[in-house]
C-alpha cells in the first residue's frame, strides 16, 4: 500500500448525510430545533468542554489542551477533520498546533503557512479575519497550491473560522476539513460557534497563565537578587498583619524561611530588638491608617543569635474591603550602621580631643600673651631697644589670634558634643550691632572699605545669649572685610521680618561665592583655596560657627552669593525670641 492509500484509509469515514442549510440566521428558533442525534451531539460536546475545562484548571501545557479540544471537535463534527493553527510571535504566520486526525502528510504541508489572502483557506481567513468556506476544493483556486497533496488526502471540503481576541486580532484558525463536499448546516454553524467559543477560553487562558508564571518568575528572579527582603504584607480591618509574599533573603537576613513566615508572620515578628517589637505593632497600624510610608531602621536578632540592622521601606495601598497592602523592602544596614555608629564616636572623640587640647593650650597661651603685653606696654620699665617692643606687640598680636582660633575650635567642639549652653538674658540688637561694627573699623579703614549701619531705632530686645550674637556678627563682619578689596562696602542691616523675628544680614561687594562652593564654605575648617596657593587667611570655621550658634538659639542661616559682586549672610531669630 503506497502513501497515498494509507491516507485515504486513514481519513476513509461513512458519509453522514446532512439535512440542507437553514436559509437566512441559523440562530433563529427554526435553526435551534434539532435532531436527537445532534441533542446527543452537544451532551458529548459538554463532557468534551468539561474534560478540556479540566486539563486548563491543572494548568496543563497548550498544545496538551487544544490537541484534546481537536480531539473533541472531531468526536463532535463528525466526520470532519479538525486543526487548530495559532499565528506565530511575528503575527505573519500560522503554525499548525493540532490535527489528530490528520496524517502526517497534512502535517507537513501545513505546519507553517503565511498569513496572506488568496493561497489557501486557513492564511486567508486569517488575513481577512473573516470565515472562508469551501464547499468543494476540487477547483478552486485555494487549493490549486496543493492540487497534487488533496488528491492523495482525500480532502473534497474545508471550513476556516478565524477566532479574535478581546482586541479583535486573530488568536487561532479553527479548520474543519471534510472527505466529501459540503456546506454547513444549522447544527453546524451552532457547532462552529460553540467550537470558537472553548477555543478562545483555552488559547487565552493558558497565555494569560503563560504570561503571568512568566512575571512571577522574573519578579522571583529580579526578588533573589535583590541584596535583601522584598515583601507584600496585608494588614486587616480587624488589625491582624500577615505577608501574601516574601522572599527568600528572609532566610540570609533574619534565619527563617520565607515559607515559615508566610504561615506565621510572628516568626518574623520575633527577630527583632525587644525596644522595636514592643511598639511595631501599634506604628504600623498607625501608618495603616494615615497611609504614611514606611521608612524605619531597627536593631534585629537573628535565630542564630547575630546582631544586624535592618532598614525597611514600604508604601501602603488601601484594598476595596478596607484593608491595606504594603509593598516594601527590607536592606541588610549592618554596616552602613556600624559605620556610622563608628564614625559618631570618631567625631566624639575628635571632638573631646580638641576640647581638651584647647584647655590645655590656653593655659601657656596666656602667660604668653599676658607677659608680652607686660612687655610691650613697659610697665616693670624701659626696654632698652625699641625693636624689643615692636617684637613684644607681634607675640602679643599672635597670641591673640592664636587665642581666637583655639575659642573658636573649642566652641565648635562644645556643640559638636552638645555641651555649648546658652546664657541667654534680655538684651538690645542695636549697641551690640554697633559694638560688632566698631571691633572691624580699623580693619575696614586700612583698606579704604566703606562700613555702613542701617536699622530701625526702635528695634525690639531679644532673649538670646548676647556674648553668641556678638560672635556672630563679628565672625561676619570679619568676613566680609576680609573677602572685600580695598575701596569696597560693607553694609548691615537689621529689621523685623514679616514673620515677626528679627533678620540681620551683612553684605558686602567682595569676591563673592561659587555655586558649588557654597555648601563647602558652611562646612567646618572648609577651605575653597587650597593650603598651597591660600590668599586668605583664616580656619575656616566662621561661617560654620555662626551657623550652628543660630540654629542653637532656633534661627537659620541665608547664604546667597554672585562671582564678582559679593555676598550677602541673612541670620534670623525667630518671633518667639523677640521681647518687645
Amino acid at each position: 500500500m503506497n502513501e497515498s492509500e494509507e491516507m485515504a484509509e486513514t481519513l476513509a469515514a461513512p458519509h453522514v448525510a446532512r439535512s440542507p442549510p437553514v436559509v437566512g440566521n441559523p440562530f433563529s428558533a427554526a435553526a435551534r430545533r434539532c435532531s436527537p442525534e445532534a441533542a446527543l451531539t452537544r451532551i458529548q460536546w459538554l463532557e468534551g468542554q468539561n474534560e478540556v475545562l479540566e486539563l486548563l484548571a491543572r494548568g496543563a501545557p497548550l498544545t496538551v489542551c487544544v490537541t484534546r479540544l481537536a480531539h473533541v471537535i472531531e468526536v463532535t463534527a463528525k466526520p470532519a477533520r479538525c486543526a487548530i493553527f495559532l499565528p506565530d510571535i511575528s503575527g505573519t504566520r500560522l503554525c499548525l498546533h493540532a490535527a489528530p486526525g490528520l496524517p502526517a502528510a497534512y502535517h507537513r504541508a501545513f505546519e507553517n503557512l503565511e498569513i496572506v489572502s488568496g493561497f489557501e483557506p486557513c492564511g486567508t481567513a486569517a488575513h481577512r479575519e473573516e470565515p472562508v468556506v469551501v464547499e468543494d476544493i476540487i477547483g478552486d483556486p485555494l487549493w490549486s497550491p496543493f492540487a497534487n497533496l488533496v488528491g492523495g488526502l482525500g480532502l473534497r471540503a474545508c471550513w476556516a473560522q478565524p477566532i479574535p481576541d478581546q482586541d479583535g486580532k486573530v488568536l487561532a484558525v479553527v479548520a474543519l476539513n471534510y472527505l466529501e463536499p459540503h456546506e454547513p448546516s444549522a447544527d453546524e454553524y451552532r457547532t462552529i460557534d460553540s467550537i470558537c467559543s472553548i477555543v478562545r477560553i483555552v488559547i487565552e487562558h493558558t497565555r494569560r497563565a503563560h504570561a503571568l508564571e512568566s512575571a512571577n518568575e522574573r519578579f522571583a528572579s529580579l526578588a533573589a537578587s535583590v541584596p535583601g527582603v522584598v515583601y507584600q504584607r496585608l494588614v486587616s480591618p480587624d488589625g491582624s498583619i500577615r505577608y501574601t509574599y516574601i522572599s527568600d533573603g528572609a532566610r540570609d537576613l533574619f534565619g527563617v524561611s520565607a515559607t515559615e513566615i508566610l504561615t506565621n508572620p510572628q516568626a518574623l515578628f520575633d527577630c527583632h530588638g525587644p525596644e522595636y517589637r514592643q511598639t511595631f505593632r501599634e506604628n504600623l497600624l498607625a501608618a495603616s491608617r494615615e497611609l504614611r510610608m514606611w521608612d524605619v531602621e531597627a536593631e534585629i536578632i537573628t535565630r542564630g543569635g547575630q546582631r544586624k540592622w535592618s532598614h525597611a521601606i514600604a508604601r501602603p495601598q488601601r484594598q476595596p474591603d478596607g484593608s491595606v497592602l504594603w509593598n516594601g523592602i527590607i536592606l541588610d544596614a549592618t554596616r552602613i550602621k556600624e559605620a556610622n555608629l563608628a564614625l559618631a564616636a570618631s567625631n566624639r572623640a575628635k571632638s573631646e580631643f580638641l576640647a581638651n587640647m584647647s584647655h590645655e593650650l590656653r593655659t601657656p597661651l596666656n602667660a604668653i600673651i599676658g607677659f608680652s603685653d607686660v612687655i610691650r606696654g613697659e610697665i616693670l620699665g624701659e626696654i632698652g631697644n625699641s625693636r624689643y617692643k615692636g617684637y613684644a606687640d607681634d607675640i602679643y598680636a599672635s597670641g591673640m589670634h592664636l587665642l581666637e582660633i583655639i575659642n573658636d575650635i573649642l566652641d565648635l567642639a562644645k556643640i559638636e558634643t552638645g555641651k555649648l549652653e546658652l546664657i541667654e538674658d534680655a538684651f538690645d540688637l542695636g549697641p551690640a550691632i554697633e559694638n560688632s561694627v566698631r571691633l572691624v573699623h580699623d580693619r575696614a579703614k586700612a583698606n579704604d572699605i566703606a562700613l555702613t549701619i542701617d536699622r530701625p531705632p526702635n528695634l525690639p530686645r531679644v532673649h538670646a545669649d548676647g556674648r553668641k550674637i556678638k560672635q556672630i556678627l563679628i565672625n561676619l563682619l570679619s568676613n566680609a572685610v576680609k573677602f572685600t578689596p580695598k575701596g569696597g562696602k560693607v553694609a548691615v542691616t537689621a529689621s523685623v521680618d514679616a514673620s515677626g523675628g528679627i533678620a540681620m544680614s551683612v553684605a558686602d561687594t567682595g569676591i563673592g561665592i561659587a555655586p558649588e562652593h557654597m555648601a563647602k564654605v558652611l562646612e567646618p575648617f572648609a577651605q575653597v583655596d587650597s593650603s598651597l596657593n591660600r590668599k586668605f587667611e583664616g580656619t575656616g570655621l566662621g561661617l560654620s560657627l555662626t551657623k550652628a550658634m543660630i540654629e542653637l538659639h532656633g534661627g537659620s542661616l541665608l547664604l546667597e552669593s554672585q562671582v564678582g559682586i559679593g555676598t550677602t549672610v541673612t541670620v534670623r531669630l525667630p518671633r518667639d525670641r523677640v521681647l518687645d
